[in-house]
């Protein structure tokens, strides 16, 4: 009786560690932002992300894996060079970061390495871009708290895979 009750409880317990990783996997909204965890084809994780549209028409996207935090902006209006790198002035509140971006035709991307403009982020009321033809501004509504859940999405899943609950994990 003893073992069909210490069964019971790792069966128990392991559903709800997989009904926890199914919950990270399905899109969150917090504010404007949404934040999923993406999967390759195989179904392997790949990385979480939070994005958001403006009332301009911009989708500004941050994306956490490995790597560590990116910010892709992309506008189906604009017409880049693919593969140019463009010099671009942040400022989130009273940071700003100097930085260049990688541009394919419609988007342009960034890694996040500044840990000061990153700390920023999470308390500004809005991001100016600043590039050489006119200042882009995306509203950082909630997003305090949508990055913190996107680094939590990224830590719950990043380690995710078939597991095996009746076998000691190997160290």
């Amino acid at each position: 009786m003893k073992g069909r009750v210490i069964f019971l409880a790792v069966i128990v317990l392991s559903g709800a560690a997989q009904a926890q990783a199914a919950n990270d996997q399905m899109a969150v909204l917090i504010g404007p932002w949404q934040i999923e965890a993406s999967f390759t084809k195989e179904q392997k994780f790949d990385r979480c992300i939070m994005s958001r549209m403006t009332d301009a028409g911009l989708k500004a996207s941050f994306a956490r894996d490995e790597a560590g935090t990116s910010l892709t902006l992309t506008s189906e209006r604009w017409k880049l060079d693919n593969g140019k790198s463009y010099a671009v002035d942040f400022a989130a509140g009273s940071v700003a970061w100097k930085a260049d971006v990688t541009a394919t035709s419609d988007t342009v991307r960034l890694a996040l390495t500044d840990a000061r403009f990153n700390k920023a982020l999470r308390n500004a009321n809005h991001l100016d871009v600043r590039g050489a033809g006119a200042t882009l501004k995306i509203p950082l509504d909630k997003s305090a708290a949508a990055l913190a859940r996107l680094d939590r999405c990224y830590e719950t899943n990043k380690d995710a895979g078939e597991t095996n609950p009746f076998v000691a994990p190997t160290p």
